[in-house]
């Protein structure tokens, strides 16, 4: 059994809700501030402020539904069901429908209240739900606030070098089709979890201003890490989708598409150590190719397509296939470019020696 920090900061926030309310708001037993704190405790600091402003309009919204209900109509079941049928709508004409849950147990607790004084138990409802989203905020954002980056970079390395690896085994023909589809199943999940991350990553909250351009420029550099793995993935996919049209290349043009490949692999990798600081800034600028080179290159894929176009029995979707291929190797290579540029303009603009291990959380940004 693992009880990570978020489990922990979710009770912390519980208890200190209820004492807070029942210190606070006379009659109050705490109830909707234990809930409140429940549902507004969020992966990251971002979304558990954006939870909060979020529960405090759409329980205002309910309070508000429920004391107007009393006094126009008056209390009893259907008058409930009504109010709770207002209240819904209104939150789902404001995009609010993802918070409605406690505004109509708001709603229903003002409904079938005793107290005669409608506004005074609207109220109480409202700021006992509005102590626990504050409290929520507070323990999540104060107390260990969530950090994804080196998780995020650890997950997106490994993935990115298994997929390297898978790629590099393909071109010489060392793996079998069934391993290789299991493969590429289990790195397009890790891929996902990669952009889970990330997205966490964006809604961490930093409360100081002074270096939130160094951390946007930090996020982009990780969007184009992900799309570089993206990229890298469907690279696989082409070479694992078209491997019968591979093998029937001719001799030159593998071993072209090899070295070019390789190339862009080593690249890949020495691109991650340089944001590591293990390799010099200005470096890995071996992917550049000569005019005549990528000519050279560029034809031999097209008189291949034209050599299976002759060929009687071949398919469309075979000569489709080598273009594909082409394609899968050019948008890689675009965007391993992008990220080599991207990262030699982040460490030589902000004098940084090593992009992961330096930290400034002190910004509030979306990439």
């Amino acid at each position: 059994m693992k009880i990570g920090a978020r489990v922990l900061k979710t009770g912390l926030a519980i208890s200190l809700s209820i004492m807070l309310s029942i210190l606070l708001l006379p009659n109050s037993t705490g109830v909707f501030a234990g809930i409140a704190a429940i549902t507004t405790t969020m992966p990251s600091v971002r979304k558990s402020y954006e939870m909060l402003i979020k529960r405090f309009n759409a329980n205002f919204i309910g309070g508000v539904v429920a004391v107007i209900a009393l006094y126009t109509i008056g209390p009893g079941p259907v008058t409930t069901g009504i109010a709770a049928i207002i209240t819904i709508a209104i939150l789902n004409y404001l995009k609010l429908a993802d918070v409605l849950t406690l505004s109509v147990i708001t709603v229903v607790a003002v409904m079938v209240n005793d107290s005669n004084i409608y506004y005074i138990t609207a109220l109480t409802r409202v700021f006992d739900t509005l102590i626990g989203v504050v409290v929520s905020f507070a323990v999540n954002w104060l107390i260990y606030p969530p950090h994804y980056d080196e998780k995020f970079y650890e997950n997106l390395t490994t993935t990115t070098a298994e997929i390297l690896t898978l790629i590099r085994a393909e071109l010489r023909n060392n793996i079998s089709f069934t391993i290789l589809n299991q493969d590429l199943i289990k790195a397009r999940k890790s891929l996902k979890e990669s952009r889970t991350l990330f997205e966490l990553i964006r809604g961490e909250m930093i409360p100081r201003k002074a270096n939130r351009q160094v951390i946007a420029r930090k996020y982009v550099v990780y969007k184009h890490m992900v799309l570089a793995t993206e990229q890298a993935v469907k690279l696989t996919d082409a070479f694992h989708q078209y491997d019968h049209v591979f093998k029937n290349f001719d001799q030159d043009l593998r071993l072209l598409i090899r070295e070019r490949v390789e190339t862009l692999l080593t690249a890949h990798e020495q691109i991650l150590m340089k944001f590591e600081g293990r390799i010099y800034v200005d470096q890995v600028n071996f992917m550049t190719t000569s005019r005549d080179y990528r000519k050279n290159y560029i034809s031999h894929f097209f008189q291949q397509a034209l050599v299976e176009l002759d060929i009687e029995d071949t398919s469309q979707i075979d000569v489709n296939g080598i273009i594909h291929i082409m394609s899968a190797i050019y948008t890689y290579e675009e965007e391993i470019h992008t990220l080599n540029r991207l990262i030699k303009s982040y460490l030589h603009r902000y004098n940084i020696s090593n992009g992961v291990i330096e930290k400034p959380h002190d910004g509030i940004t979306n990439v």
